[in-house]
Formats: C-alpha cells, structure tokens, sequence
C-alpha cells in the first residue's frame, strides 16, 4: 500500500531473514510509537502485527526484508516487504492442535484492513491499525 501526500511520516528498517528479526521488528515499532506518541492497545497492536508479519518473511519466504512503518494521525501503517515473488498463503481455519499457523488471522483481527501489493520480485504484506480503538466514552455528571 503506498502512503501518499506529505502528512505520512515514516520509518524503514532492512531486516535479513534470522530468527531474530521479529524482535528487531518489533523494537523498531516499539521506538516509531513511542516518538509518535501512540499507546495502549494500539503500540501492542501494531507490535504484534510486524512481528507476525517477518516471522512469516523468515519462515517462508526466507528473503531478506524490508519494515516500513508509517503514520497520518489518524492511521498506522505497517508493511513489510520481501523477495519471495510467490504470493502469501491466505488465513487458514485454525487448528487448535497446532503449535503455529495464526499469523494472518492474527493481522486481520487486529487491523482495520490488510492486503498484499505483488512486485515482480516479491511482495509488501500490509496492514492498517486505526490510532484510537472505538471506544465508548462515559462522563460523569
């Protein structure tokens, strides 16, 4: 997904493809959240999604990739690239026996929307966080 006009700021962070990158992903979304003062649920949030995200680069694609994690006020904005020009497997029913296999359905619970952009070498996985989950709001009187 490209982020256009001015109003997108952005981080981007090349990650080779190692079991410890989805950490290193999610200390780069830790540091872009906490500079662009996003919090709660949403930081964890979009922690979550990027580890996912290059756990996915890591075990299948096994390419070297690419975190780009940006946002307007409004919305956030995670992908991650890679060079692996197959496209990702699409959520599967959940098996409660096994150890593994939820990292979609995890990204598309969490997230707004999210998709695929196809290059000829590979693919950006991205997905959407609003910056504030609804929430209703009480006040007292």
């Amino acid at each position: 997904m490209q982020t256009s006009g001015s109003d997108w700021v952005s981080r981007r962070r090349n990650l080779p493809a190692e079991a410890g990158s989805p950490g290193e992903a999610r200390a780069v979304i830790r540091s872009a959240c906490l500079a662009w003062e996003v919090e709660g649920e949403v930081a964890d949030d979009a922690e979550l999604v990027a580890n996912e995200l290059v756990a996915n680069v890591v075990d299948h694609a096994g390419t070297p990739c690419t975190l780009t994690v940006s946002m307007n006020g409004e919305e956030l904005l995670i992908e991650v690239r890679d060079f692996y020009p197959c496209p990702p497997l699409q959520p599967q029913p959940v098996d409660p026996s096994s150890r593994r296999g939820r990292g979609l359905q995890v990204v598309a619970a969490v997230s707004s929307r999210w998709g695929v952009t196809a290059f000829h070498d590979g693919k950006s996985v991205w997905a959407l966080l609003p910056q504030a989950s609804p929430r209703v709001v009480l006040h007292a009187r």
